[in-house]
């Protein structure tokens, strides 16, 4: 991630790399599904391809991760940020955003799945 002049990071947790696979989703049947870039204790970031008009509300974020199954439902959420990305060639039609979302009101079985999720599912700090 290129950080931007001007911006403020108010981050409250250090954010992690995900190992390959990890992939996040705003329900089961949403168009809007992308890698996760980095991931925290308050939240996540992911990236995806836009498919047609989507919506930019959701009530809840799934993260999937595609080596064991493991899988994180229902994370109530805030969108920090949705943002295109540039795609690097005026002639290509793909447009990728990245989506940032803070994590809101988890219960504690989901913050026991976070945990088991950043301790086994991540590289390395972002």
């Amino acid at each position: 991630m290129v950080w931007k002049p001007g911006k403020q990071d108010r981050r409250s947790y250090p954010r992690y790399k995900v190992k390959d696979g990890a992939y996040a989703a705003l329900s089961p049947d949403s168009t809007i599904m992308g890698q996760i870039v980095d991931i925290s204790k308050g939240g996540l970031c992911f990236r995806y391809i836009v498919h047609r008009e989507q919506a930019f509300e959701s009530v809840a974020t799934h993260v999937f991760v595609g080596d064991n199954g493991f899988y994180l439902e229902k994370m109530p959420y805030k969108i920090i940020e949705d943002e295109q990305l540039d795609n690097g060639s005026s002639f290509s039609s793909i447009v990728m955003r990245q989506r940032r979302v803070h994590f809101s009101n988890l219960n504690p079985n989901q913050l026991a799945q976070l945990d088991y999720f950043l301790l086994n599912r991540t590289i390395g700090l972002a």
